[in-house]
């Protein structure tokens, strides 16, 4: 897989996050990769803590 360093916002959020944690690590490759993505094209705090609250609480994020 290409760049697949997160954003340090991204890795923040979801440490705080046990659920987002373990569904992103369930993700196959390319899903964590898409999801990577729109954590890249977030563009404030409040957009990304929605991001991870949304990985959380749902067990299948797409």
């Amino acid at each position: 897989m290409g760049n697949t360093n997160m954003p340090m916002g991204f890795t923040f959020s979801m440490s705080s996050n046990e659920k987002a944690m373990n569904n992103f690590a369930r993700m196959s490759e390319e899903e964590r990769a898409q999801v990577i993505q729109k954590a890249r094209n977030v563009s404030s705090k409040h957009e990304m803590e929605k991001l991870i609250q949304d990985l959380g609480e749902k067990e299948k994020f797409f």
